[in-house]
């Protein structure tokens, strides 16, 4: 596998190098249509690691790598109108591979930890609204008796708007017991890898906001 050099990752946070331009297709589907608003959910970490950068798959300092199937997510992050927002806060979280939290309330102790996981990110888009980051497919974990589909939390803060959602995974099983549809702008898009030679499956997730 192919890890991304840090020296690549756009200070402040925007996203690793430059994600994929937008689509006029991918405008069509969007348009008319906004991404929805998601709980925020109980694991939101109120203590995070000092490294918060667009590579969630490395701790700084841990000397590791986290454990988990690496995936590449991009997109651009749009207003109403489906023009490209530039600066957008995306503040993100998730479960490990195994589908622990880094969060003093997720208590499942037969879930380990992972000590090279970084477990969340904040990050702003670029001058044409885009971002990027480098993870590992969370795990599938029961909460309240049924299991939850495949999820990243998002937090997406600009001058005008705020909308807290989650992202979910195409094709998994889980999705209908939670009444997630395909063709939803909550579901990522499976996308070719965003880097030549990498074995990184990649997702594409454009987020509408309501106003911008």
């Amino acid at each position: 596998m192919t890890l991304i050099s840090r020296r690549h990752l756009i200070i402040g946070g925007a996203g690793l190098g430059v994600a994929a331009p937008l689509l006029a297709q991918d405008l069509i589907e969007v348009l008319g249509r906004s991404t929805p608003a998601q709980e925020l959910g109980p694991f939101y970490p109120p203590v995070r690691p000092l490294d918060q950068d667009s590579d969630l798959t490395r701790l700084a300092g841990s000397g590791g790598t986290a454990t988990g199937d690496v995936i590449d997510i991009f997109g651009t992050v749009m207003d109403q109108d489906g023009r490209p927002i530039a600066g957008a806060r995306l503040d993100l979280w998730q479960a490990n591979a195994v589908g622990r939290y880094m969060h003093d309330g997720d208590q499942r102790a037969e879930l380990p930890l992972d000590p090279h996981f970084q477990g969340s990110a904040v990050l702003t888009s670029d001058s044409e609204g885009r971002y990027r980051i480098r993870t590992i497919r969370p795990g599938v974990y029961a909460f309240g008796g049924r299991p939850r589909p495949r999820h990243i939390h998002f937090d997406i803060t600009t001058r005008r708007a705020r909308l807290t959602t989650q992202m979910y995974f195409p094709g998994e099983a889980e999705n209908a017991l939670e009444q997630i549809a395909e063709d939803s702008l909550l579901v990522a898009r499976p996308s070719n890898p965003v880097e030549a030679g990498t074995a990184a499956s990649a997702y594409r997730w454009d987020v509408k906001l309501p106003y911008g």
